[in-house]
């Protein structure tokens, strides 16, 4: 079930950014620093102050790996166009 849900937000994406993995690449990019804002909001909301945990990592290689597919999901996007 949640490789339905990636595999369709990666073609939706790849379809939003017309097959561009550089945009795709900048628009995942864009998410995880909005993430890391919000992230840092609820910490200062609840501790009140910001600091670093063991999760950071997981996040970021999360994200970096989303960004892998849909890179990929532009391929397959490009690939249906030929």
């Amino acid at each position: 079930m949640i490789n339905e849900i990636i595999e369709k937000s990666g073609a939706v994406l790849a379809k939003a950014c017309e097959g561009n993995p550089v945009l795709t690449t900048c628009t995942v990019f864009i998410f995880y620093v909005f993430f890391t804002i919000l992230e840092a909001g609820i910490e200062n909301l609840i501790f009140g102050e910001q600091f670093e945990h063991w999760l950071d990592p997981f996040f970021n290689g999360c994200f970096i790996a989303y960004s892998a597919y849909a890179v990929c999901a532009c391929a397959k996007h490009n690939t249906r166009d030929v």
